[in-house]
């Protein structure tokens, strides 16, 4: 005879719904579209990259995870409390499935965990900075030098004085 033989242990149905968390993880991934820029008279001078990451957003993302883990730890726990008495009791139909979700629940739990330990890498950002010069044209001729050149807008050229004409 089992030692719950009194018990109130519902053995007609037992809600195993799946649950399946979801977490925020937005963060900024913004990229400037630079193809509308004419880039070709510019090269790159220097560039220089450093840690962009929100580490309390890290953090925040990776302890929701934790408190999931936490939780689905406990439903979990329990289904297998119940498993194991729907067991003591003789249900073994009701102990299979409740064992089921016992491990379904672990399952969610142990996904939470390898969540909140991989957002430390998976959210890293790092930010470039880089610096383009512009390019001047050097390719012309420097080999010839322009002559003086010569002023021909006035003349020096002789008057003649008609005045003076003595008729001949």
């Amino acid at each position: 005879m089992s030692d719950y033989s009194d018990s109130t242990y519902e053995t007609t149905s037992y809600e195993t719904t799946s649950y399946a968390p979801t977490y925020e993880t937005t963060y900024d991934t913004t990229s400037y579209d630079t193809t509308a820029y004419d880039m070709s008279n510019y090269a790159e001078t220097s560039s220089y990259s450093y840690d962009a990451t929100s580490w309390s957003d890290v953090s925040a993302v990776s302890q929701d995870s934790y408190n999931s883990y936490y939780a689905e730890t406990a439903v979990a726990d329990s289904y297998y409390d119940l498993s194991t008495q729907a067991y003591l009791e003789g249900d073994s139909w009701a102990a299979y499935n409740l064992n089921q979700a016992s491990m379904e629940w672990s399952s969610y739990a142990d996904t939470s965990w390898d969540t909140g330990n991989e957002v430390w890498t998976t959210m890293a950002e790092t930010a470039t900075v880089t610096t383009w010069e512009p390019q001047y044209d050097t390719s012309y001729d420097t080999s010839w030098s322009a002559a003086p050149v010569a002023d021909t807008s006035w003349s020096a050229a002789p008057v003649v004085d008609s005045s003076a004409d003595s008729g001949w």
